[in-house]
């Protein structure tokens, strides 16, 4: 399931990291940071959700849009799922260290990566597909936002958790009927949860 050369990759970025700290660069934070995204349960919850998404997506071409897309896990598994350069694949996150450090990780992945607040003013309508695997971090009225704002025709696939004892957890549900239920889609093709022990997370797949 691992990729062994994504996590040596990882553990190269944080060394670099280390090292720039004890020139002034004190951000020591991101070594835990990055060792977090490359944990067992986001690695399968990504996974899951590229694989679901591709098989109800069915076609090899378009335009797919990561939200709170950290240092890049999420877009490459979709780039897994779909290798053919006529899928355009971008990551964004509000952090702009993401966009950096995403380049080092997956430079060689035909991944686009940029800086974007999801409740920033962008063209959303440009595409085919939007992922965020992040809505327990974001308020509920930005994922409406998006929703709405979207091409009808856009496939969206997002997920949350039942995790509620970490502050930044903003937007848990207790079950994935809940969870899709409040987003409002016109049709959903999917609803599904994965237990990952001390916790569920939930995929909603739908236009």
């Amino acid at each position: 399931m691992y990729d062994s050369e994504i996590l040596y990759r990882t553990i190269k970025l944080s060394e670099k990291v280390y090292n720039e700290s004890m020139y002034g660069v004190d951000d020591l934070y991101r070594i835990k940071d990055l060792s977090h995204s490359m944990d067992y349960n986001h690695w399968v919850g990504k996974e899951h959700l590229a694989k679901k998404l591709c098989e109800l997506y069915n076609h090899d071409a378009g335009k797919l849009l990561v939200l709170g897309g950290w240092y890049g896990m999420m877009a490459y598994q979709l780039r897994k799922q779909w290798p053919q350069k006529q899928m355009n694949i971008e990551s964004t996150d509000m952090d702009p260290m993401c966009e950096e450090f995403g380049y080092e990780l997956f430079g060689d992945e035909d991944i686009a990566f940029s800086t974007l607040n999801i409740s920033d003013s962008f063209i959303i309508t440009q595409y085919t597909g939007i992922v965020n695997t992040s809505c327990e971090h974001m308020e509920q009225k930005d994922l409406i936002n998006i929703v709405k704002s979207k091409d009808p025709s856009c496939w969206v696939a997002f997920q949350s958790n039942n995790y509620t004892d970490l502050d930044s957890h903003v937007n848990c549900y207790p079950t994935a009927e809940m969870f899709a239920e409040s987003l409002g889609l016109d049709w959903v093709a999917d609803v599904d949860t994965l237990d990952l022990g001390d916790f569920q997370r939930f995929t909603v797949i739908g236009k």
